[in-house]
């Protein structure tokens, strides 16, 4: 047996002490690190990621290896300098700068150690204007730098500009409202402090130019204006330009408008005479060209106008029927208030006197008896009727009961009894014209019969 393990030692060089049945060895004695206990196993992995960090680290202080990263959406901008020596030259780029100067893609180049601290706000990206000549279109480089690492590519890496000679133009400037004011308000017309504006751009801008106009706006506007208008350009078809269509700030206009609050006011007048009119007239009608006027004034003004009177007005002069109109001199018009409906200068008062018509009673007028004939005897119900003139007083007190007739015509008619109508007529036509007659009984009973001796 022991003569077997010897030879067992000097074929695998090895040299094993026996050990007892049933004993543990060394081997058997290591614990797997999954039964360890649970802070041992903490220790552990420290120790490991310790040691990895260690690692690393010696790795990167050793090796540090270059690595690149691309930003999309960086900024592109004009050169310092060299858009205000355009300018200078009077050229400018032509179109919105937002539009012309789009963001580029630009990668860089840095140690993997410095890879990660680079920022968007770390690169700058640039257009030099300094190699234009003159009005046209050029394809300029795009240039780019960052603060850290080297930059290796730009995408796009040139950016298409069109440039435009800078001139200058004079236009003419108006305005409009926009809105309306709060109901029972009025403003005057503005005055502006500048009928034109210079502005001045790029020629291809400026060329398109037809107006300047300066909104007012009224929307709930209440007390007078006193402030500035940016003007607002106009192209040739009515379109509003942008502001960044020009080079220098668009100008500004001084507005001057004043707002009150508004009324109607009625006018007061006074006929004094009118007992005094001859009673053979009467006025027939008063009437105002301007029943009342629309009066604007500040609030406190307004308030204390509740009337606008005139000085008294004379008919003591009539002689005949007439339209008479008679200017009023008005009183009771604050001087810081404003007439905005009517014409306070040319209020006329029209009075229009006419003959007063009366109606006066003629009592027996004789009735005269036309066409009678000597071969029948007329019998008449009566001889004498009323009548009853009617017309303008001054004719009617003139006239006479000569100055008219009643008449019945019995001419033709023969033995018989007829109910005929009686007639009226009036000497002087043309004069009395106007009066009408009313006879109070119009027709009269005749009797007609044969003459005594007559068969």
């Amino acid at each position: 047996m022991a003569n077997a393990n010897s030879d067992s030692l000097r074929e695998t060089g090895r040299f094993e002490i026996p050990t007892a049945p049933g004993a543990k060895t060394e081997k058997d004695e290591r614990t797997p690190w999954y039964k360890l206990s649970l802070t041992k196993r903490i220790i552990y992995g420290v120790l490991s990621l310790i040691l990895a960090m260690l690692l690393w680290g010696y790795v990167l202080m050793t090796r540090n290896p270059p690595r690149t990263k691309t930003f999309q959406n960086v900024s592109l901008s004009f050169e310092s300098g060299t858009e205000a020596d355009l300018i200078l030259r009077k050229l400018m780029v032509y179109g919105k700068v937002a539009d012309v100067l789009k963001p580029v893609s630009v990668t860089v180049s840095a140690p993997l150690t410095d890879i990660s601290k680079i920022r968007e706000k770390d690169i700058t990206a640039t257009v030099s204007l300094n190699d234009v000549p003159a009005a046209g279109t050029y394809s300029l480089e795009i240039k780019a730098t960052s603060s850290i690492g080297t930059v290796v590519d730009i995408t796009p890496s040139t950016v298409e500009i069109e440039v435009d000679d800078i001139v200058s133009r004079l236009v003419s400037i108006s305005y409009d409202y926009v809105g309306e004011l709060p109901e029972g308000y009025w403003h005057d017309t503005p005055v502006l402090s500048d009928v034109t504006a210079t502005i001045e751009g790029a020629r291809s801008n400026i060329e398109r130019v037809d107006k300047a106009i300066c909104y007012i706006d009224l929307n709930g506007l209440t007390e007078s204006m006193n402030s500035l208008k940016l003007l607002t350009i106009l192209d040739n078809e009515g379109n509003e330009m942008e502001r960044s269509d020009f080079k220098s700030v668009i100008p500004s206009v001084s507005v001057q408008m004043a707002v009150f609050p508004h009324k109607h006011v009625t006018i007061g007048f006074d006929v004094a005479d009118i007992d005094q009119l001859p009673d053979i007239f009467e006025v027939q009608s008063i009437t105002l060209n301007y029943e009342s006027l629309d009066i604007a004034a500040p609030a406190d003004v307004l308030a204390q106008i509740s009337e606008i009177t005139s000085d008294p007005v004379y008919l003591s002069t009539v002689t005949q029927p007439e339209s008479k109109t008679i200017p009023l001199t008005l009183h009771g018009i604050p001087d810081s208030s404003r007439v905005i409906g009517g014409d306070p200068n040319n209020v006329q008062l029209t009075v229009v006197i006419a003959d007063k018509q009366i109606s006066q009673l003629f009592s027996d007028v004789p009735i005269k008896f036309v066409g009678e004939s000597s071969y029948y005897d007329y019998t008449y119900e009566f001889e004498n009727v009323n009548v009853r003139l009617t017309g303008p007083a001054r004719l009617i007190r003139e006239m006479l009961s000569s100055d008219f007739l009643i008449a019945v015509n019995v001419e033709g008619r023969g033995v018989g009894d007829y109910d005929l109508l009686l007639e009226s007529s009036i000497a002087d036509t043309e004069r009395f014209a106007d009066i009408g007659i009313e006879i109070l009984k119009s027709t009269v009973h005749v009797a007609v019969r044969s003459a005594s001796g007559q068969q």
